[in-house]
């Protein structure tokens, strides 16, 4: 056992991620690798700090060059963090920043949310939908299974999306107490770990069928920026946050 509590609950959490989200884990894989074999693109969104896991695999070394990080100031606490959890909880604001981006049918979105209640990322799941767009919502599922929605519909996250990674955190994202305080979030550890596996499988279904990795390299590698330059021009222009 490790010593520190905090690093405890992270091998607990990235147990339980493996051995309860392998199915859905290995279903997004799949989707992901169809989707890039095809030319298509995955588009990421996240609000305050689910933000944070939408950057995640945006423009990055070992990552998939064919990401589209939807990034707006307002939801990433640039404008003041009240005034991003106001905008999260505002039904109707996302859709107007997505038509801001190149989504088509093919595609992927990926919507993080630990709560999986306000209507920003349902919003996104609901929009992207519509354009024939494949949506896989990262959320504290199992934690929030009796949470009730901000959204009209009624609907948490985890109902709107076509697949869901329960990211096995808590409801209130933290995972240790001192007293009666909830103190050490983890969430964003169990977003990384769930997505970059999943990014990994992918990349190794699409290895197994020889295809070249669309895979960014290390801008301070040997001839780095000749392949990244080349990868980011394909994608030039679905990608809104490139240049």
């Amino acid at each position: 056992m490790l010593k520190s509590p905090y690093f405890n609950e992270i091998s607990h959490l990235l147990e339980r991620l493996e051995t309860t989200q392998q199915d859905a884990m290995s279903k997004a894989a799949a989707r992901i690798a169809e989707c890039l074999k095809n030319d298509g693109v995955l588009h990421t969104f996240g609000c305050g700090h689910s933000g944070s896991a939408a950057l995640e695999p945006f423009h990055r070394s070992g990552c998939f060059a064919g990401v589209n990080a939807i990034l707006d100031p307002g939801l990433m606490f640039q404008h003041g963090a009240h005034t991003g959890t106001a905008l999260e909880r505002q039904e109707g604001y996302t859709p107007k920043l997505l038509a801001a981006h190149d989504l088509r049918a093919g595609d992927i979105l990926l919507v993080f949310s630990n709560s999986g209640r306000n209507p920003a990322g349902i919003d996104a799941v609901l929009t992207a939908k519509q354009k024939g767009v494949f949506t896989i919502a990262f959320t504290a599922a199992g934690a929030h299974r009796h949470s009730k929605s901000r959204h009209s519909s009624g609907l948490l996250l985890k109902d709107a999306a076509d697949l869901v990674i329960d990211n096995c955190a808590g409801a209130n994202e933290t995972c240790l107490t001192l007293g009666d305080t909830g103190v050490a979030p983890i969430s964003t550890i169990a977003f990384a770990a769930a997505l970059h596996h999943i990014l990994y499988e992918a990349a190794r279904l699409l290895d197994e069928q020889g295809i070249d990795l669309p895979v960014y390299k290390s801008s301070n590698a040997p001839g780095g920026d000749a392949h990244n330059n080349a990868l980011a021009e394909k994608y030039a222009a679905r990608i809104k946050h490139l240049h």
